[in-house]
């Protein structure tokens, strides 16, 4: 969202006559219309942080002169906006001179913006209100009765005094044999649609209505015009922005914790094969200890031909009680391996206890001289 400083000069100039052409429908004095645009601007000055679209800038601009002047209104003309005086009360007597044009809806004939402006600077100022919120902003009269602080019924009461004021100042003023007039009007009348045309006629003639302002901007000194305006914000974008990021940052979690989960079980899978494997290893090298210390008993246990009977016997004594020593000492082994190897593997299965049975054979062999 890119910002820029803004050209209030530039921007007073090229906007400052539609928007004196809106407050003088308003305000009858060009000088205090001039005045109330003026003042509105430098209100805009002050609260450009609230702008977040420049397109916008012309309807923020319409409605703060809006305001500006219905304010000057009811503070020129407090009760007027509440109260219906008898002078406020169109005459019926004007109204019975032109009977054929009441039924058929004055707006048949074509009016200038001058006749138009006329009649509505004819208006009370209370009834003026209400016929421009009503008529050319198109606003409703929930919404008049909000802004001008009057009952909804008080509004449509002003709306209907103001238009047949209106009505009677043009059929009195403007309308003679060679006023022209318009067709299509006609045609909507006769299709009873005439209730249109006083909406459709003044929102077309002031629709583009302008009036050149003789006084330039005086922005004061103590007012910042550096301060910075937000620029054509496009909110659709700024809406798929964050959503797609939510989508990414969604997307991201859920690989992470997949990932986590993957290593988590990678991870016990490789701890169990270890420590099987470390079991197998263990058991091997019990067997093969078993095996090598059967070898060296089959071998320890073979006499020596050239022994006589008695050095037999002696030496097999002496091997057997060194026998029993190394079995002994293989036994104690056995037992703290088993252990290592049980403790170990505590943590996947329960503990069992391992006994080793080691049978000792004793071979006496007689030797008979020839």
């Amino acid at each position: 969202m890119s910002k820029i400083k803004p050209d209030w000069n530039k921007i007073y100039s090229g906007l400052s006559p539609k928007l004196l052409g809106i407050c003088r429908r308003y305000i009858q004095d060009i000088y205090t219309a001039e005045d109330i645009v003026h003042d509105s601007f430098i209100t805009a000055i002050q609260k450009n942080d609230q702008l977040n679209d420049e397109k916008a800038l012309f309807a923020w601009l319409k409605k703060i002169v809006v305001n500006n002047a219905l304010q000057h209104i009811r503070k020129h003309s407090k009760d007027t906006f509440i109260s219906t005086e008898p002078s406020e009360i169109p005459d019926n007597s004007s109204e019975m001179e032109h009977p054929i044009l009441e039924d058929k809806n004055i707006f048949i004939y074509d009016f200038t913006n001058e006749e138009l402006l006329s009649s509505i600077d004819s208006l009370p100022p209370h009834h003026k209100s209400v016929f421009n919120l009503y008529f050319i902003e198109n606003q409703s009269h929930a919404e008049i009765s909000g802004l001008l602080g009057i009952t909804v019924n008080t509004s449509k009461s002003h709306l209907l005094r103001a238009k047949k004021s209106i009505q009677n100042y043009l059929l009195n003023n403007y309308v003679n044999q060679n006023t022209p007039k318009n067709k299509i009007a006609q045609v909507l009348v006769i299709f009873g649609l005439g209730g249109l045309l006083w909406a459709q006629t003044f929102q077309s003639k002031f629709a583009d209505f302008k009036i050149a302002s003789s006084r330039k901007l005086q922005i004061p000194s103590d007012i910042k015009t550096g301060s910075v305006m937000i620029s054509s914000s496009n909110r659709s974008l700024q809406n798929k922005t964050v959503i797609g990021l939510t989508f990414l940052v969604i997307i991201i979690t859920s690989l992470f914790l997949v990932n986590r989960k993957t290593s988590l079980s990678f991870k016990d899978h490789t701890v169990s094969a270890n420590g099987s494997g470390n079991t197998s290893k263990e058991t091997d090298e019990i067997s093969v200890q078993n095996k090598n210390s059967g070898l060296s008993d089959e071998v320890s246990a073979k006499p020596s031909v050239q022994n006589t009977s008695d050095d037999i016997e002696s030496e097999q004594k002496e091997h057997a009680a060194e026998k029993q020593h190394i079995n002994d000492e293989k036994i104690v082994g056995i037992h703290k391996s088993t252990k290592n190897v049980i403790h170990r593997d505590s943590l996947d299965e329960a503990p069992q206890k391992v006994i080793v049975v080691k049978k000792v054979i004793r071979r006496d062999t007689i030797f008979i001289e020839k």
